[in-house]
């Protein structure tokens, strides 16, 4: 017995210091779930479901709700519940998470004649699924009072964050992130349990960076979350993993790529068992965007095709992918199929300023034009700096494509402006390509100049070696106009073609198979309108789209 309360004690203190997956170990050792007293049983509960252990957290929260109900505590039951109802949701099996609400419904009201708060908060994320957000909005005005009268930190943090989630959606979005904010000042200030806070870090990143587009307050919750973190020991599983997604998507916005590399990839490793494989969707594609924008094309192929076997997104990344290789086709047809699915208004602005790239490389300027359009009517609705900046980079592309450059260089100087008030270099840099280019179409070569050395500091910065590879190309000569079209890959191939190059050697130098070379070639032959490699060589080396130098 001796032995037993010496582990439990130990038990209790590594549940204290946040070394949750020890913790586990030491209650397990003091006898497990029939040994421990309810209070104990929670904190093992907790540490099991933080630490991504679902088996042992269900086995504990079950054993925690049958004693707490039967004791006539009926909010704690209740509490427990509902951590049950989120491990059944995040296993994906939601009929025995609805059951346990079930269960909870049948306790009728809590210890002191109040609203069961933590059964009105899942019946709110249903209404918010369903887009009934006013119905969501009684229920969580509900809950906040009960929780207020309890001094509940967990269940008033949660309910006044969904509060501003129902508002965020139904687009009122000035309020909804008022009550945001109220909540992550909870959460910031350390009144909710680990387990609640990485929750609502996560689902107020999310709020911010997919529903309302607020890159300020993402890079905000973003940096807060990342001291949190910090603060912890590394705990692995679900909770840990989506965590790591969220920060790491702040990271590369930041310009920080390296650092958001290894936090996806080990965001990667903490999903990949038990019921993180719902979440890792979203981790395998941002670990593609991070290749894909570092240059590293075979990485982010394989990322996103294993994002896509995870039930996550794969576009527009891949689209974007493609198109940097040069497949015009794939990249128009995979943004078109992305567009026809994708419903909401926060989908959509994360595929258009995409699409109008991808749509005029594929020569269809109006369908590119109308996805303009519908990006500024989404920064009329968002009324987002970060939105504003793409419509304005979406018009500045298209003005471009009609050769319009005195229109152009307006529109991209305001995006880049929003850009850099933002902090978002790579976005900065990219604007400055194309300022350099209508710099060019407008004879104003110095100025085109200028651009350029700012994108190549940027690029050389990042790490973001195609982006890199196109600007240096412009560089060494000046005053060349659009480069056809070509992407970065089909550059490369057609420097390799100006020397002398057989598909057989390209494919060699380039690590590509010589059927992909054969398709960047006939994409070249096409774009520069001429028949021949030879005939391709010359114009390339008479209107200066590449260097003769070796």
């Amino acid at each position: 017995m001796a032995v037993e309360a010496d582990h439990l004690a130990r038990a209790r203190t590594l549940h204290m210091d946040y070394e949750w997956r020890e913790a586990c170990d030491e209650f397990r050792a003091a006898g497990g779930l029939p040994a421990l007293g309810v209070e104990d049983v929670e904190r093992f509960a907790e540490c099991a479901q933080i630490a991504g252990l679902n088996e042992d957290a269900i086995n504990a929260l079950e054993r925690s709700f049958e004693v707490r109900a039967a004791e006539g505590h009926v909010r704690a039951a209740l509490a427990s519940a509902f951590w049950l109802w989120q491990a059944y949701n995040l296993n994906n099996e939601f009929a025995q998470a609805n059951g346990w609400m079930a269960r909870a419904r049948e306790l009728g009201p809590d210890d002191v004649g109040g609203e069961p708060g933590w059964l009105l908060i899942t019946m709110a994320y249903g209404r918010i699924a369903a887009g009934a957000y006013d119905e969501a909005g009684v229920l969580l005005a509900r809950a906040r009072a009960t929780a207020a009268a309890a001094h509940d930190a967990d269940q008033l943090a949660f309910s006044t964050l969904l509060t501003g989630r129902a508002l965020v959606k139904s687009g009122h979005l000035a309020d909804g992130l008022d009550w945001l904010d109220d909540a992550m000042l909870r959460v910031v200030a350390g009144e909710t349990t680990p387990r609640a806070t990485s929750l609502l870090f996560c689902a107020a990143i999310g709020t911010c960076q997919m529903e309302a587009r607020e890159v300020s307050r993402v890079r905000e919750w973003s940096i807060a979350l990342g001291s949190w973190l910090d603060a912890v020991p590394p705990f692995g599983g679900p909770f840990y993993g989506n965590c790591l997604t969220y920060r790491a998507v702040h990271l590369r916005l930041a310009g920080q790529w390296a650092a958001a590399l290894a936090e996806l990839q080990e965001a990667c490793r903490s999903l990949a068992d038990g019921a993180g494989t719902r979440l890792i969707g979203h981790a395998r594609y941002e670990l593609g965007e991070s290749h894909r924008l570092l240059g590293d094309f075979p990485e982010a192929e394989a990322a996103f095709r294993a994002a896509a076997f995870s039930g996550g997104p794969t576009q527009p990344g891949l689209a974007l992918l493609r198109l940097s290789l040069g497949d015009v086709p794939a990249a128009a047809a995979g943004i078109r199929r992305a567009l026809g699915e994708s419903a909401g208004s926060g989908a959509r602005v994360d595929l258009l300023p995409a699409a109008v790239t991808v749509l005029l490389a594929a020569g269809a300027r109006g369908e590119a034009a109308a996805a303009a359009e519908e990006i500024g009517s989404l920064a009329e609705h968002f009324a987002s700096d970060s939105v504003r900046a793409a419509h304005a980079q979406a018009l500045g592309e298209l003005a471009l494509a009609d050769d319009d450059c005195q229109k152009a260089l307006p529109e991209l100087r305001r995006a880049a402006d929003l850009w850099r008030g933002l902090d978002v270099p790579y976005e900065v840099a990219r604007c400055s390509v194309l300022l350099a280019t209508a710099c060019r179409g407008v004879r104003d070569n110095e100025a085109a100049g200028l651009e350029l050395e700012s994108a190549r500091q940027d690029f050389r910065r990042l790490g973001a070696r195609a982006d890199l590879a196109e600007v240096e190309n412009m560089l060494l000569q000046p005053g060349v106009p659009p480069q056809y079209g070509l992407s970065p890959r089909e550059l490369e191939v057609l420097r390799l073609i100006v020397r002398g190059r057989t598909n057989r050697a390209i494919a060699s130098e380039l690590f590509i198979s010589e059927r992909t070379v054969h398709r960047h070639v006939t994409s070249i032959l096409e774009k520069l309108r001429v028949s021949s490699r030879t005939q391709a060589a010359t114009h390339a080396i008479g209107q200066g789209i590449v260097s003769v130098a070796p």
